[in-house]
C-alpha cells in the first residue's frame, strides 16, 4: 500500500528564546485516516520526545528548600524553580545520560543562566535567563545534576546525600500539540480527502520538524516487531 500525502510548514514563529510555534499541514489522507495519524503523533510528541533537565541541586549553606542565603534575594526554593526552567541543548551527540554542573557567583548583580558552569556537551538556550539576585555580600556556590529522559522513561537518580534537593524537573521539549482536521470532497469522484493541521509549541531546544521525525522513527521502531 502506498501513501502519497505530504507535510508542509504553514507557519514558523520564534515567540521567545524558549518558545517556538510551528503549524504544519499534512495530507491528503483518505477519510478516517487523519484522526489516527494526528492523535498518534500528538501523544508521541508530548510523551516520547527526550530532553535535558536540571534534576537535583546542592547549594552551599542551604539546609532545606526554604533557606535564604545571605545576600541573595531569592530563597533556595526559588532557585530550584528557576533552575528547573533552564532549557538546555546538547551541542553534539552525548553518550552519557547523567552529567553534572556547578554554580559559582559573587554579587552584586544577577546570576544568569550563562553563568552556570556546564559540561562541554551542553549549552543554555536562553543565556539571559535570570536565576538569582545577589547584593554586595551575596554569593552562591553549588553543584547540580543534569539528566536526559522523557516523561515515562526517566527514572530519577537521587544523589546519596541529603544536601541535594530535587527541582521536580520534567522532560518536555514539546510543550503543546493541537490539531484540527479538514475534509474536502473530490470534485470529480466525490471521494473525501482529509487534511491535518498540526500545531506544535516547543521550548526551542528541538525544532518542531525534528520532533516530528523523532516521533515517527519512535513509532516505526515500536511497531516494527509486529511486521
Amino acid at each position: 500500500m502506498q501513501f502519497n500525502y505530504i507535510i508542509s510548514c504553514l507557519s514558523d514563529k520564534v515567540l521567545s528564546p524558549t518558545r517556538r510555534f510551528t503549524r504544519y499541514g499534512i495530507g491528503p489522507l483518505k477519510e478516517g485516516q487523519s484522526l489516527t495519524v494526528a492523535n498518534t503523533l500528538r501523544r508521541t510528541l508530548l510523551e516520547g520526545i527526550p530532553g535535558w533537565g536540571i534534576t537535583y541541586v546542592s547549594l552551599q549553606g542551604a539546609k532545606h528548600e526554604y533557606t535564604v542565603l545571605p545576600g541573595v534575594r531569592e530563597s533556595a526554593l526559588d532557585l530550584l524553580l528557576n533552575l528547573r526552567e533552564t532549557v538546555l541543548i546538547s551541542q553534539y551527540q552525548v553518550k552519557e545520560s547523567l552529567l553534572s554542573g556547578f554554580i559559582e557567583k559573587r554579587g552584586p548583580g544577577y546570576l544568569y543562566a550563562r553563568d552556570l558552569i556546564l559540561p562541554d556537551e551542553l549549552a543554555v538556550i536562553d543565556p539571559n535567563q535570570k536565576i538569582a539576585t545577589l547584593s554586595n555580600d551575596g554569593q552562591i556556590s553549588g553543584k547540580f545534576v543534569i539528566e536526559y529522559g522523557t516523561k515515562y522513561s526517566h527514572k530519577p537518580i537521587a544523589p546519596k546525600t541529603n544536601t541535594f534537593f530535587s527541582t521536580g524537573a520534567t522532560f518536555f521539549p514539546v510543550k503543546r500539540v493541537s490539531y484540527s482536521i479538514k475534509k474536502e470532497p473530490d470534485p470529480v469522484t466525490g471521494d473525501i480527502s482529509e487534511y491535518i493541521f498540526l500545531e506544535i509549541l516547543t521550548d526551542n531546544s528541538l525544532h518542531p520538524r525534528n520532533a516530528i521525525s523523532y516521533a515517527v522513527n519512535y513509532l516505526f521502531e515500536l511497531f516494527h516487531p509486529l511486521k
